[in-house]
């Protein structure tokens, strides 16, 4: 059987440790429960196009996923250190978080971060994801 999507009106927004300005981005998705958490996707636009996003939570771990200009696959488990590939079309990194915090809430997910790119330190995020469904659908 098949698992009927949702539609939901999503809201990212990242803070920085060293920026003062958050970073917010508002799209419209698909929200997939699970027997263990859920799958919502959406599409960022950025500078360099359109990203395909893909946010997974199973038990403990929560997955970024992206595909198109910017392409990741990070895993964020609380109190663990994770190691992954950015690729951007002007270069490839390697991507490593310390995951401080990951909170699931019924409709919103905070995760917390230390970042560093390529060997060398970033910073600390704080990255808020909520969504809400369209028409007042009940899950």
């Amino acid at each position: 059987m098949a698992i009927e999507p949702l539609r939901v009106h999503v809201r990212q927004t990242t803070r920085m440790s060293d920026v003062d300005e958050a970073i917010e981005v508002s799209a419209d998705g698909l929200y997939y429960p699970l027997k263990t958490g859920f799958i919502i996707m959406f599409d960022q636009e950025r500078e360099d196009g359109i990203v395909p996003t893909t946010v997974k939570y199973t038990t403990d771990r929560l997955a970024l996923i992206c595909k198109g200009p910017i392409e990741m696959n990070h895993s964020f488990i609380e109190g663990r250190f994770t190691q992954s590939m950015y690729k951007n079309p002007y270069m490839s990194m390697t991507m490593a978080t310390t995951t401080s915090r990951l909170d699931i809430g019924e409709e919103q997910c905070t995760f917390v971060y230390e970042l560093s790119m390529n060997e060398e330190d970033v910073g600390i995020y704080e990255v808020n994801i909520a969504w809400t469904f369209e028409g007042g659908e009940n899950r």
